[in-house]
């Protein structure tokens, strides 16, 4: 492996490193601002709208 080519993997997992802290951090403030409750029901509509909601959809039920 030429250093070129390391270079580019440190990069890259300094970049992922940074990015994984930066995420943390920032979902950690948005918890604190908005409340626990208030990201809950966020994930729910997200969970929802994505089709991974446990609760049935009572829409299919009526066909």
């Amino acid at each position: 492996m030429n250093n070129n080519a390391r270079t580019r993997y440190v990069v890259f997992g300094l970049g992922a490193a940074v990015g994984s802290a930066i995420g943390l951090v920032l979902g950690s403030l948005l918890t604190y601002w908005l409340g626990e409750g208030t990201v809950r029901m966020i994930q729910r509509a997200v969970r929802r709208l994505a089709g991974g909601d446990d609760r049935p959809n009572f829409e299919m039920l009526l066909q």
